[in-house]
């Protein structure tokens, strides 16, 4: 029996677009990831210093894009349901340079996902106008972005 190289690196590209199992879960697959691996991965990335923390995001976001347009050819489908990655990167913005405590990252959580479901302006925008991987990531780290406003803003009022 071969292995034939191009449906391994296939299947791999898209195994991490689902972040594993994540994506295959049926009911709110991006909620699962957001939890299950964005709230790990921001208390870990919450270690690094800011600058380094920036890089590597930087680093994610673009291999996210990659890894997300290889998957929607593969899967032969705009933005699958199952390509989570996008949120795990779009969450990481909203957490990165915030200090996590579980307060933090229940409300990084509360305010990403309610962010990344209405899509606010330009968030639907990006949603509907960018294409590919591109396409997949920015709306997700857009919305990111307006829950990190959200999030420092409430814990500044918290004084947290």
């Amino acid at each position: 029996m071969t292995v034939d190289p191009q449906q391994l690196r296939g299947s791999v590209v898209v195994g991490i677009a689902r972040l594993g199992f994540f994506g295959k879960i049926p009911i709110a697959p991006g909620t699962a990831a957001t939890v299950g691996v964005g709230v790990p991965l921001a208390s870990v990335l919450s270690l690094c210093p800011y600058g380094w923390a920036c890089l590597i995001l930087g680093v994610l976001f673009l291999g996210a894009c990659w890894v997300c347009g290889e998957a929607e050819r593969r899967l032969g489908r705009d933005d699958p349901q199952e390509v989570v990655i996008d949120e795990l990167v779009g969450f990481l913005f909203t957490t990165v340079g915030i200090v996590v405590t579980p307060l933090s990252l229940f409300l990084a959580v509360l305010y990403f996902r309610a962010m990344d479901i209405l899509k606010p302006w330009p968030v639907c925008v990006m949603d509907r106008q960018l294409k590919g991987g591109l396409g997949i990531v920015a709306d997700d780290v857009a919305a990111g972005l307006y829950a990190h406003g959200l999030l420092a803003v409430t814990l500044a009022v918290l004084g947290s």
